[in-house]
């Protein structure tokens, strides 16, 4: 047999459709037609129907129930019949009817009786992929379907969203919109791979073009350090500040020198492994004796600013799918709530049982980043086949970020790069969630255990500020392997310094 089959999308509720039987096959095709059109007029012809099929009725209006034997006058107003009735001689006779009524048939588990088949459909927001096997095998089909379904992108909608936005932007004929919108759809689907040849220079003159802007970013940052430190030196001389902040500068311990190389580090981190900044920071401050609330507070209140940057760059690159973070943050951010409160309240009086937790999931963090050292590429692409609950994922993600001052990247990022969605819309998505949770955690640390770690935060601020220009430069030039490695080891070896500190103290 041929596969002359053509495929065509019925806008289905615009027609009206006859089933005829009411068993369990009728309930299958039912269910079907009101998954992909729920508000098709349908109307169901049987001498006996199935409780499921009434249940049904229940739930959609447009279903209208005969319990009675077909008549040929059912075919009146009729688009399109599906035959499920278990007599294939009676089914081969209403055929018959049908054609003499002009009216398109499917029948049941018999492939050479159609004139049209339902196929198994792939859905994806706005994309609908239909499979058919020429009516061979319906298994397959709906097995090729749930394949299909894990490997195309939840984000593939917000790409259809945007290929739509440039269309209606596009001027010109039909080929050139035709040319223009194939190139686009070529180096998304390539990831660049197969660009010509001019395409080839242009981006090479790009990529030379953006190195010319990054060190010149570099000597920008490095005049305004030098200004700001000229500007400030100025103030202090005017004011005769320097006693007073030769005194913030010492008090606690010097522990803001401790902040500065905390703030340095975990920048450098972040600006290589795209995550770890709040690991970092969490596991240098309960090294140093620092209360776990404190901990928290501190680095969200630092956090808040480099978050907000980092936000604000990728919305505008494109790289934010708001369907993401709306499903993300709400949850996140109750989580937030609930982790900085039951720190607040509980971090001071049983720090000698929170401190040894919160070391106990930075030790689990620095075996991961230790692991990913050693993880085979290739490992990376394949795909989970269920999908994380992204509610539970933000919910579970806040509180952890909030208790524990840190781990929002590890858990949520990570998984969600981990299920085989588009990196680029996860970062950025997951980058804007945290900037809100960030700014909740903070605020709700202020009105629980106050203002009185500023020399933290500064130092932690300082670090991260003044790192910032030479990050990238810092990152490019040290090998991601051993910068994995080095920064495991140490998470876990402060780690575990940190929980026999607890037990033994």
């Amino acid at each position: 047999m041929s596969n002359s089959l053509y495929p065509i999308f019925l806008k289905l509720e615009n027609l009206s459709l006859l089933i005829i039987g009411g068993g369990k096959v009728a309930l299958e095709k039912l269910e079907s037609v009101l998954g992909n059109s729920p508000d098709t007029s349908i109307r169901l012809v049987a001498k006996e129907i199935i409780p499921e099929v009434r249940t049904l009725q229940n739930q959609f209006s447009n279903i209208t129930l005969h319990e009675r034997a077909y008549h040929d006058h059912d075919f009146n107003d009729t688009d399109l019949a599906i035959i499920a009735v278990n007599d294939v001689d009676l089914a081969g006779e209403i055929r018959e009817k049908a054609q003499q009524k002009s009216v398109l048939v499917n029948i049941a588990d018999k492939p050479d009786l159609c004139d049209f088949y339902l196929g198994s459909i792939v859905k994806k927001g706005s994309l609908k992929i239909a499979i058919s096997t020429n009516g061979k095998s319906p298994t397959i089909a709906k097995r090729l379907r749930e394949t299909f379904t894990e490997v195309i992108p939840d984000e593939m909608d917000h790409v259809l969203d945007n290929m739509q936005h440039i269309r209606n932007q596009l001027t010109g004929d039909f080929n050139y919109k035709v040319r223009e919108l194939n190139k686009i759809t070529t180096e998304y689907l390539s990831d660049g791979k197969a660009s010509s040849k001019p395409d080839m220079e242009i981006q090479k003159l790009i990529s030379i073009t953006k190195t010319a802007q990054r060190k010149a970013n570099i000597y920008l940052a490095v005049i305004g350090v030098l200004l700001l430190f000229g500007l400030f030196g100025l103030i202090v001389y005017q004011f005769n500040l320097s006693d007073d902040i030769q005194h913030f500068l010492n008090k606690d311990g010097h522990i803001f020198y401790w902040m500065l190389f905390a703030g340095f580090m975990a920048e450098i981190v972040a600006g290589s492994m795209g995550m770890g900044y709040g690991v970092i920071c969490t596991t240098i401050l309960l090294l140093l004796n620092v209360p776990p609330p404190v901990v928290s507070a501190s680095i969200h209140s630092a956090e808040s600013f480099t978050t907000a940057a980092g936000s604000f760059s990728h919305y505008k690159l494109g790289n934010v799918n708001k369907k993401m973070v709306w499903v993300l943050f709400p949850l996140a951010i109750v989580g937030s709530v609930i982790g900085a409160l039951t720190l607040s309240h509980y971090g001071e009086h049983y720090a000698h049982i929170v401190k040894p937790i919160i070391a106990c999931y930075t030790l689990y963090l620095g075996i991961n980043i230790l692991k990913n050292a050693f993880k085979d590429k290739k490992s990376g692409l394949i795909r989970t086949k269920r999908r994380t609950n992204l509610r539970i994922l933000g919910l579970a993600g806040g509180f952890i970020d909030s208790f524990a001052g840190g781990g929002w990247g590890p858990l949520v990022t990570g998984t969600l790069i981990k299920e085989g969605r588009i990196p680029r819309y996860v970062v950025g998505s997951s980058t804007v969630a945290k900037f809100l949770l960030t700014i909740t955690s903070a605020i709700t640390f202020i009105f629980t255990i106050g203002i009185h770690h500023w020399n933290i935060v500064l130092g932690l601020l300082l670090g991260g500020v003044f790192t910032a220009p030479f990050s990238a430069m810092l990152t490019a030039k040290l090998p991601t392997k051993k910068m994995f490695v080095v920064v495991g080891m140490v998470v876990i070896a402060m780690s575990l310094i940190t929980i026999t500190k607890s037990i033994f103290s």
